[in-house]
C-alpha cells in the first residue's frame, strides 16, 4: 500500500498540470527608447569648438594656398616676360620653377584636405564617443532594452525608425547628461 501511494504522488508530480508563479505573473514588454543624435551632436559643448577649430584650420589652408597661387602666376608671367625679351634660357628656368611649384601647390592641396578631414574625423569620433558613453550611463539601470537613433538614415535614405509607438524620447536627458558630463 505504501508503495502503490509514492508511486500515485510520484505520477501525480510528473503528469498533472503544473501551476507556477511564472505563469500567474506577466512580464512587462521591453521598453525602447528613441534619441535623435543628430540633435544630440549639434547641442554638445565640444561640438561648436571642433567646428570653431576646424573652420580656423580651413582659412589658414586656404591663405596658404592663395599664397602658393600667387606665387605661381607671378612666375608664370615672369616666364612669358622672358620668352617676349627672346630670353629662352632664362624663360626654361622660369618654366621649371613654375612646374614645380604646380607639383608643390598640388602635393599641398592634397595633404591638407587628408589633413583636414582626419582632423575632422577624429574630433567627430571623439565626441561621439563622449555621447554614447552618456547614452550607456544614463541606461545604467538597464530601463530600456533598446535605444535607438531617431535622425538615423538607412543606406537607400528612408528613416532606420519610421514609427515607434510607446518609445520613449530621451533626447533631451540625454542632452542634459552630455552638457553635465562636459561641465564636470
Amino acid at each position: 500500500m505504501k508503495i502503490s501511494l509514492i508511486f500515485l504522488a510520484v505520477g501525480l508530480a510528473f503528469f498533472s498540470p503544473h501551476y507556477t508563479v511564472a505563469q500567474d505573473t506577466k512580464s512587462p514588454a521591453p521598453k525602447i527608447a528613441v534619441v535623435d543624435l543628430m540633435k544630440v551632436f549639434e547641442a554638445h559643448p565640444e561640438t561648436k569648438l571642433a567646428t570653431d577649430e576646424l573652420t580656423k584650420d580651413r582659412e589658414a589652408m586656404r591663405d596658404e594656398f592663395k599664397e602658393k597661387s600667387n606665387s605661381l602666376k607671378e612666375v608664370l608671367q615672369k616666364h612669358q616676360e622672358l620668352i617676349r625679351a627672346s630670353k629662352r634660357e632664362a624663360a626654361a628656368e622660369k618654366l621649371k620653377e613654375a612646374n614645380e611649384l604646380e607639383k608643390a601647390i598640388a602635393t599641398l592641396r592634397t595633404t591638407q584636405q587628408r589633413d583636414l578631414e582626419e582632423k575632422f574625423r577624429r574630433a567627430k569620433a571623439k565626441i561621439l564617443a563622449a555621447i554614447s558613453k552618456s547614452v550607456q550611463e544614463y541606461n545604467a539601470d538597464g530601463k530600456y532594452a533598446v535605444i535607438l537613433d531617431s535622425s538615423s538614415k538607412s543606406s537607400n535614405g528612408l528613416p532606420q525608425v519610421i514609427h515607434a509607438p510607446g518609445a520613449e524620447d530621451i533626447t533631451d536627458a540625454i542632452i542634459a547628461k552630455v552638457k553635465e558630463a562636459k561641465s564636470e
